[in-house]
């Protein structure tokens, strides 16, 4: 009865904030934090109602906040290189919108522009949003909500500065010619169907990433790199505000993307050989499957339903329990791995060999805690027989390591399953990092996002922390061993201890991954039920594994409708949190029937 009251409040509360919401419409804040000036420009969409400024100038360190009404959807964009001739036209070097003005007046970004787009109050009374690199590049955007709920309400962006790295039949160059202020996409450079997912070329199925949109992908995960690049770009929240920001600073503007999102706590706070301490931070959930869009006016079987879901998901924790959990790790690298595994309680191998293309799995408890990481480098000693890796040795002098964990630096993927329903894990670079690593959940309820590491942040390793010839990453900690790198003594706390410019490094390479001990609340993940792959140098579309509970909305080049569409995956994610009473979840009030109605539907099924 307790939960049902508790359903209540949280309903009559998003009532009323639907309604403030309503009133006030969605703000949004620019912020301007390069060291140059910038000129924003605003496109609203056709047929919806326009915003007090199309165009503005904000110096460096400034924002200006704008108001906008509610359904509304548009794009901002940032000018840069702006100058005013001597019969007054207004143009500028980037982003120009050839209005001759300051204020755009209904034109759009000529590109390259690097461009932030919104659908207000789409499907389900989301908000869906994306940062766009399909026009081009032409300034970092970091586009960060604040006090939305939804399992996908996170921040996205480019952070990165591809003007540098532009490949050369991209680049836009200044007036005299030196530096490059922008950079194309393969579209407008080449105009070729292919690249404009345009013609034979138009559909998802014909249009797929080529060489140079895979260029933005690998610097800038989170963005748009091409027209169909919808799984792990587009981003949904429910009655958010919104700050976006140019030139954001790489860690600590990521960091903010949690800010206004509810979190919990697992019951016991598990440490792994001390060096990571897992918080449990869970996004909200308020997705809503388009395809119920009736309003169900009436709670009287909330009981019932509640009963029918408590029931399902202690059954599938109870199979789950039976049949233990399964770890298959694969070895994408084009050399030899060896895998070390350490853990509370002992699996089958504690180490072992995996050629490149092999896979093995492993069976475990389904209450289990522990780690695996790669060993590198691994040779016998001809004299002594003894097993020797140039990185992860885990000191056994043998194939399996026995109870003893990687002699750092080593990426690790940490576990900490059957807590409660749910399973904690996360890929960790606190101890410093030596090969790339993606853990990707299968069959599990919940938001089961994959995480990991897959760039190579040895080719990028700063000197003072380069492990030889460059085989491996040092942590901070382990390079220097001061307790402000360490997060010991009295730097032992979240509030004392702060990321250092090393574990920014990392965060920018590796957004998802801990890379220093306090990094909870962007790089512990949970599933609950799941079995879970953990793969060594994985292929650059393995990320879009990660996008499996993320709503897809239909793209058109360089813009998005909001379509809203919902994998089943992610319909079956709200059943260990709307009913179990396990969540303090805020629901908008459209999300929390047509749930209702869903389940429903199969109980009386």
């Amino acid at each position: 009865m307790a939960q049902i009251t508790s359903l209540a409040a949280v309903c009559a509360l998003l009532l009323s904030h639907s309604f403030i919401s309503g009133v006030q419409g969605t703000s949004f804040t620019i912020v301007n934090k390069c060291n140059y000036v910038v000129w924003p420009g605003v496109l609203s969409n056709a047929g919806v109602s326009t915003i007090s400024t199309t165009g503005f100038t904000l110096r460096r360190g400034e924002s200006k906040s704008i108001s906008a009404p509610a359904s509304w959807g548009g794009r901002f964009w940032g000018r840069t290189h702006c100058s005013q001739d001597s019969a007054g036209k207004f143009s500028c070097l980037t982003g120009d919108c050839g209005s001759g003005k300051l204020e755009c007046s209904g034109n759009g970004a000529a590109p390259p522009a690097t461009l932030a787009e919104f659908t207000l109050d789409g499907a389900g009374g989301l908000d869906f949003f994306d940062v766009s690199l399909v026009d081009g590049y032409n300034v970092p955007m970091l586009v960060v909500p604040h006090g939305g709920t939804g399992q996908n309400c996170t921040y996205t962006g480019c952070v990165v500065d591809l003007n540098d790295s532009c490949p050369s039949e991209l680049k836009v160059m200044k007036r005299e010619g030196r530096d490059g202020v922008a950079c194309k996409s393969a579209c407008e450079a080449f105009r070729q169907p292919q690249y404009c997912c345009s013609g034979a070329y138009g559909t998802p199925d014909t249009c797929k990433a080529s060489s140079y949109s895979e260029v933005f992908k690998r610097a800038c995960p989170r963005a748009y790199s091409y027209a169909y690049d919808d799984k792990s770009s587009t981003f949904t929240c429910a009655k958010a505000d919104y700050t976006i920001t140019f030139c954001p600073s790489p860690n600590t503007s990521q960091k903010s993307s949690s800010e206004g999102q509810n979190t919990e706590t697992p019951s016991t706070t598990t440490l792994i050989n001390g060096t990571m301490v897992y918080e449990g931070a869970l996004d909200d959930s308020a997705a809503s499957p388009s395809i119920f869009t009736h309003v169900f006016g009436s709670h009287a079987i909330a009981m019932d339903i509640l009963f029918f879901s408590i029931y399902l998901l202690s059954l599938i924790s109870f199979l789950h329990g039976t049949s233990g959990i399964t770890f298959t790790l694969v070895n994408k690298c084009d050399y030899t791995v060896w895998p070390g595994v350490l853990g509370n309680t002992q699996l089958d191998s504690t180490g072992f060999e995996l050629p490149s293309g092999g896979s093995r799995s492993l069976q475990a408890p389904s209450s289990w805690s522990g780690r695996f990481w790669g060993r590198t480098g691994c040779a016998s000693d001809q004299t002594t027989g003894q097993l020797i890796c140039q990185t992860g040795d885990c000191g056994s002098t043998q194939i399996e390591c026995n109870g003893r964990g990687a002699t750092p630096p080593a990426t690790l993927a940490e576990f900490t399953t059957g807590s409660g329903t749910q399973d904690f894990y996360d890929v960790s670079l606190v101890d410093g990092y030596n090969l790339p690593m993606i853990v990707e959940p299968s069959g599990g309820l919940g938001m089961c996002f994959a995480t990991g590491c897959i760039n190579d942040l040895n080719r990028q390793c700063p000197t003072e922390l380069r492990v030889d010839s460059g085989e491996a990453c040092k942590s901070a900690c382990e390079a220097f061993g001061t307790p402000a790198y360490c997060c010991s003594g009295p730097y032992a706390t979240p509030d004392t201890c702060k990321p250092s410019v090393y574990s920014e490094m990392f965060k920018a390479a590796c957004p998802k991954a801990y890379s220093y001990a306090y990094d909870d609340a962007t790089s512990t993940f949970t599933c609950t039920g799941a079995d879970y792959t953990i793969t060594f140098c994985p292929s650059s579309t393995s990320q879009k594994s990660e996008s499996n509970t993320i709503p897809t909305t239909a793209t058109t080049y360089g813009s998005i409708t909001g379509s809203g569409q919902v994998s089943s995956e992610e319909k079956g994610s709200w059943l260990p949190y709307l009913l179990t009473g396990d969540s303090s979840k805020s629901l908008s009030d459209a999300v929390f029937h047509t749930t209702l109605l869903a389940i429903f539907l199969v109980f009386l099924s």
